[in-house]
């Protein structure tokens, strides 16, 4: 894996290179840097998603109604669910899109971070508290310098996570689930593996740009329901038409 990530890990230190060059950034603002770079590459992905999101939401009634009435054959509400997303033309995993293709930039930076630890070059300067205070004591694990392990950052990281989660949650219980039980298993295994601080300054830096926009987003944006939906939404007559299409679906099934 480290062999075919080596373009994308040659691109990641040439752009922290140049940026702590060009401004006098700290390598640590360098990763900042390079995450938001990052992150505005991926905005129009990142409007679909909060579009997937959307129709979920919007959806959560109907799809509550279809897993109520097929609960007793699961093999068959699965079938009727994903009718459902086929015929709305949603996926309950697009808001999951832009974490997935961060996933090459992450281990990419992760590889780096750990052949640049042997070079030292990371060790010049500090990045707030990394590096900052050598004679800190042991049980609050702060890194010398951002190829090294640091608990506060990985603690920032979790808490920053979870309020990620949160604000886009779309309702669905399996989707909800696995976003908050995500960054436990995540922060357990970063803990045991003693993962570098670069590469929480870069998810930490990313979930506070998440929050942000995410907030902005639903302040600024106001996206139509999709069309079944719309359609439903025509007082009693129309929910109870649509709940009456959905009961002859399943019977003919």
């Amino acid at each position: 894996m480290r062999t075919i990530l080596k373009p994308l890990m040659d691109l990641l230190l040439l752009i922290m290179t140049f940026v702590h060059n060009t401004f006098g950034f700290s390598w640590g603002w360098s990763i900042v840097t390079l995450t938001v770079i990052v992150r505005i590459i991926l905005i129009p992905l990142t409007f679909k998603q909060f579009k997937s999101m959307r129709a979920m939401q919007v959806l959560q009634p109907q799809l509550k109604e279809i897993q109520e009435k097929f609960k007793s054959d699961k093999q068959l509400m699965q079938q009727k669910v994903m009718e459902f997303y086929r015929e709305n033309k949603v996926s309950p995993f697009g808001s999951c899109l832009p974490l997935v293709l961060q996933m090459p930039v992450f281990f990419s930076l992760f590889y780096m971070l750990q052949q640049q630890a042997k070079t030292g070059v990371f060790q010049a300067g500090h990045w707030l508290w990394i590096g900052a205070f050598p004679s800190a004591p042991a049980f609050l694990q702060i890194a010398a310098d951002i190829t090294k392990f640091d608990l506060p950052l990985l603690i920032l990281y979790v808490g920053s996570q979870f309020l990620s989660s949160a604000m886009m949650s779309t309702g669905d219980q399996t989707q909800k689930m696995i976003m908050y039980v995500m960054p436990i298993g995540i922060g357990i295994i970063m803990y045991i593996g003693k993962w570098p601080a670069g590469l929480f300054i870069y998810w930490f830096t990313s979930n506070m740009w998440t929050i942000g926009q995410q907030y902005l987003i639903k302040r600024t944006t106001k996206i139509p329901p999709p069309p079944q939906v719309v359609a439903s939404t025509g007082g009693k007559s129309g929910a109870s038409k649509q709940r009456k299409a959905l009961r002859a679906k399943g019977s003919k099934s």
